[in-house]
């Protein structure tokens, strides 16, 4: 086997830091997308406990309006048994305008009692569909942790071993521009690295001399004269050029 040229372990270098890079994004995205689920799930469960709550409130609602219409009920037949009693025109007119009030707190009540019934029993009627939404977020999150598990041990292991191709790849830089390569990727990271795309840069874009071009496919270490990275050329494919 064939000893790798410079701008081969360049290359090879380049593509290992930028995979590097990327499942560094991805293993730090997964806290974020955590954190997304769990409020999904906190939501959920929320929604859960109000409609079962919505039902409780509205049975209760029912009740005191049940015992108010009675307490209603009970002062409008007072009124009524007190009319016949009225010892003047004035006090007869008093006790109609509350025989009326009582009526009309009772026709509100009646009618107030007759919508949260019929709200209650709609209500009732979906907490299965509520039951199972919950029931089904619950086993969605569940799914989300194992698969999130799954996917953080693949990219694990896919950095380390990566990061151990890379070091072997590092390592076989010829001692006289090891300082300079490292240099380099300290301070630019994958960044360092540049392919040449015809003559011209692939950081700064800008052309590079035909000299330094020829250099590079010669094996040297050539770094641009713009931007300093260090370059690399794609291998020319068979019958090509």
């Amino acid at each position: 086997m064939s000893t790798p040229t410079v701008p081969q372990l360049l290359r090879e270098a380049h593509r290992l830091r930028r995979h590097l890079r990327e499942l560094k994004s991805e293993i730090d995205l997964g806290p974020r997308v955590q954190k997304i689920q769990e409020q999904k799930l906190a939501a959920a469960k929320q929604a859960h406990a109000e409609a079962h709550d919505a039902v409780q409130k509205l049975k209760l609602k029912i009740r005191d309006d049940e015992g108010t219409l009675k307490q209603e009920n009970t002062r409008l037949a007072k009124f009524e048994g007190q009319l016949n009693d009225a010892g003047s025109p004035k006090e007869y007119e008093g006790k109609q305008s509350e025989i009326r009030q009582a009526k009309e707190r009772i026709a509100a009540l009646e009618e107030a009692i007759l919508a949260g019934m019929e709200e209650l029993e709609r209500r009732t009627a979906n907490l299965p569909n509520d039951d199972q939404a919950w029931a089904n977020a619950q086993a969605e999150f569940e799914q989300f942790k194992l698969d999130a598990k799954e996917r953080l041990d693949r990219l694990l292991a896919d950095q380390k071993a990566t990061a151990a191709t890379l070091a072997a790849t590092d390592a076989s830089f010829p001692a006289a521009m090891k300082a300079q390569y490292d240099r380099l990727v300290k301070a630019y990271g994958p960044d360092g690295l540049a392919e040449v795309s015809g003559k011209v840069c692939g950081q700064c874009r800008v052309s590079i001399a035909e000299q330094q071009r020829n250099d590079i496919v010669a094996g040297k270490f050539v770094c641009c004269s713009t931007c300093g990275r260090a370059l690399y050329v794609e291998p020319t494919p068979p019958g090509v050029g």
